[in-house]
């Protein structure tokens, strides 16, 4: 009995967790495993369910998902995407209880693919149509549609779900019992068709009728409509409304047939989800664009105290105090540009015709300055005085943390370089550096927040914002960042820039 308990639990038909309750994984089945693409090795007593999410289901995580298991002991029907072992995301849904056992906490967490959902109604829709179908043609099976009808109910009400039909001939449109429950009546009762378009909002119903057209075109056969409904009760819910339309022969629509879904607690969860995000990078950019003058106060102190007369004792102090508060500024700044790339208005940029070699060579010599330990090789292949349309302020932000990251990277006792060439359609910003190559499953999410700096030393280690600026910044200039990364070549990052 244990054994089979255990298969049980294993090979469960959904992913099972079981996590401490700062999101330790303690234990996992198989299925979540096979879900995800890792070893049950890699996850119990190693990671955090945290450090599978997205950074926005992080952020949901921390406000949303972990304040209400406290307050309420259980959340339901949470949508997720995990970041599985290849980097792909996979989105799920979640139901989560909080247990305390021996006065210690624990959470536990059960998945289920969200593609299974959508796949469930399609075998239920392609299951009546394939029942009403038998029904005009074989009369010997009307028993077994019986049953079929029977199932098909029973599998409805499992799924909460409320199905529909409309007859093309006819020009009928009729709808189960239970929707009787989504307009507030108390029991199911029979709902005439007048009653349930009275139901739609007057401004949704021009949208369900082009829907409807649509679905009956041969091209299309497929219904898929969100609308919002009345009801009896005051109340007003949205709905998803899905289905198929059958066919002829001739390629005549002859019916539609579908379910409809409510889906209006989670259109305000996820409104909610995303309102608390929202407010969750407008409180890092105010908090950021607040720390900007104190910082730079600090820095023109520090340049006051570090004079020729300045003790050798506290010029090293002071020197420390300026690094600081240097490499703070530079985070402050990055925060600030990861905001506003968020928020959805991309990084602000003054596209204006500059000398792109001169620009390069500025940031140059600021960068050896910045890091007196190692080694740049910068070479300009291209004609002096070339004229690209950009930022020049963005174009050093850039080389400078493309530079600043191959240091990061790069093996320790070797040259960075820094190339400037013309190529076919531009000039062309290569950084190069020997080291480690990145892994192939790593290179899709390169670029976004958060996505490297694992495993590297606390000095070393960043927020990981630098690489995802690189790219809005070549995105603001409309342009791309391409990475080429081996063993024997080593790794390098090329932005091409349009000449003017």
């Amino acid at each position: 009995m244990i054994g089979a308990a255990l298969d049980l639990y294993e090979e469960a038909a959904c992913g099972l967790m079981l996590t401490s309750s700062d999101g330790l994984i303690q234990r996992v089945n198989m299925t979540f495993c096979r879900w995800a693409g890792f070893d049950k090795t890699d996850l119990e007593g190693k990671r955090r369910v945290q450090d599978l999410l997205t950074i926005g289901g992080r952020i949901f995580h921390q406000t949303h998902w972990v304040p209400l298991l406290r307050l309420q002991g259980s959340v339901s029907e949470i949508k997720i995407d995990l970041v599985s072992a290849s980097g792909s995301h996979l989105p799920m849904m979640l139901n989560a209880l909080r247990r305390e056992r021996h006065e210690t906490v624990a959470h536990e967490l059960a998945f289920f693919l969200a593609e299974d959902r959508h796949k469930y109604e399609t075998e239920l829709l392609l299951a009546r149509r394939r029942a009403e179908e038998s029904l005009s043609t074989q009369l010997t099976l009307q028993q077994a549609l019986q049953r079929a009808g029977v199932r098909l109910k029973i599998a409805l009400e499992a799924a909460d779900l409320h199905a529909w039909h409309i007859d093309k001939i006819s020009g009928q449109v009729s709808v189960e019992d239970r929707f009787a429950l989504l307009l507030g009546y108390a029991e199911p009762r029979p709902i005439s068709a007048e009653e349930f378009l009275a139901s739609v909002e007057p401004a949704d119903r021009d949208q369900r009728a082009r829907a409807s057209e649509e679905a009956m075109n041969p091209a299309n056969g497929i219904y898929r409509c969100v609308y919002r409904i009345n009801g009896i009760d005051g109340r007003q819910r949205t709905v998803l409304s899905s289905g198929r339309a059958a066919f002829s022969s001739e390629g005549e629509c002859e019916y539609l047939t579908g379910v409809l879904q409510d889906i209006t607690d989670q259109r305000q969860r996820q409104a909610e989800a995303e309102s608390r995000a929202l407010f969750a990078e407008q409180v890092v950019g105010i908090a950021s664009h607040d720390l900007r003058n104190p910082l730079q106060g600090i820095l023109m102190a520090m340049e006051m105290l570090s004079t020729p007369s300045t003790p050798e004792k506290h010029a090293r102090i002071v020197e420390s105090v300026r690094k600081a508060a240097g490499r703070a500024t530079r985070l402050v700044t990055e925060l600030l540009d990861f905001t506003q790339a968020r928020m959805g208005t991309g990084l602000s940029v003054a596209i204006k015709p500059i000398q792109i070699d001169a620009v390069v060579a500025e940031c140059v010599s600021e960068l050896a300055l910045a890091f007196p330990d190692r080694e740049l090789l910068y070479r300009c292949d291209i004609p002096p005085g070339t004229v690209c349309n950009a930022d020049a302020d963005r174009i050093q932000q850039m080389v400078g943390n493309m530079v600043s990251n191959a240091f990061t990277y790069g093996a320790s006792d070797q040259p960075v370089s820094l190339l400037l060439k013309t190529v076919a359609s531009g000039v062309a910003l290569v950084v190069h550096n020997q080291g480690l190559p990145i892994p192939p499953e790593m290179i899709p999410t390169l670029f976004e927040p958060l996505s490297r700096g694992v495993g590297l030393h606390s000095e070393k280690r960043s927020i990981g914002l630098g690489l995802f600026i690189v790219r809005e910044i070549a995105n603001a200039h409309h342009a791309e960042v391409v990475v080429n990364s081996s063993a024997e070549q080593g790794t390098s990052f090329t932005v091409t820039l349009a000449v003017a």
